[in-house]
């Protein structure tokens, strides 16, 4: 039998039934300790953080040289094998708008939480999706007869792409849609989309794709995530609840064995 704490446990069975901004960061804080009580880890975050300060540091002692440096360069402007060839490296190299710190905060908590909640493969996959996927239709969109509504100009072509933004964007609406936490999920669409309004261009366009292509992975993994959360919310309980009986029972027990 799993040792359960009965507090924790009335907390996942209360928690299934509010609603309200707190009460889906509070499933958000449960689904992160049930993944990491189940022995997962957010080593694919921490690794990408620790990926990216190391690139970093090369870059500012010159360790790096030009051409390795510019392999992490992705702009609409290159070939579009070229481009896919530098993508993986672009995720370790936040553009100018983006602190260093900034892209490290995303990896970790994105990523990480993606990791513990979602599992490695789903989230890979969710940051695969979201990392290309955007690049890739602001490449399409640049070419659009209109194009330049969203603020894509001919200059654009030779902006560098988001870093690892698009990644995180896209596995942290998963995260918000297969958790069911919809208010969370609609302050992150509306940051995103007065930001592209406010200041549209290319990180507006990626990002924006980013975020529909999370929203779309989240609504996919959503009944599959809550029948496996619920399952493991229903052992729990169950657990608590033969841990409750036994303990009320405990009196009687000890008073058969004194006879």
């Amino acid at each position: 039998m799993s040792q359960i704490d009965l507090p924790e446990a009335t907390s996942l069975e209360d928690v299934a039934q509010r609603r309200g901004l707190r009460a889906e960061f509070t499933r958000l804080w449960l689904a992160t300790r049930l993944g990491w009580r189940n022995g997962k880890r957010p080593w694919l975050g921490v690794s990408l953080a620790l990926a990216s300060v190391a690139v970093a540091l090369m870059v500012h002692f010159h360790v790096l040289s030009p051409e390795l440096w510019r392999s992490g360069d992705v702009y609409a402007a290159l070939p579009v094998t070229t481009e896919l060839v530098r993508l993986p490296m672009s995720l370790f190299m936040p553009t100018a708008y983006l602190p260093l710190w900034g892209a490290i905060l995303q990896l970790v908590l994105v990523i990480g939480l993606g990791e513990l909640i979602l599992g490695r493969s789903v989230s890979v996959l969710v940051a695969a999706a979201g990392h290309v996927g955007s690049t890739l239709m602001a490449r399409v969109l640049l070419d659009a007869p209109h194009a330049a509504l969203l603020g894509l100009t001919p200059a654009v072509a030779r902006v560098l792409d988001t870093g690892p933004s698009g990644a995180t964007t896209a596995v942290g609406a998963c995260l918000l849609v297969a958790l069911r936490m919809n208010r969370a999920a609609i302050l992150l669409i509306l940051g995103l989309l007065l930001a592209a309004f406010v200041a549209p261009g290319l990180d507006a366009v990626e990002h924006t794709t980013a975020l529909l292509l999370g929203v779309c992975a989240g609504a996919g993994a959503r009944w599959m995530f809550s029948r496996t959360l619920r399952a493991s919310w229903a052992r729990s309980l169950r657990d608590a609840r033969v841990v409750r009986f036994l303990r009320r029972r405990r009196p009687a027990l000890a008073a058969l064995r004194e006879h």
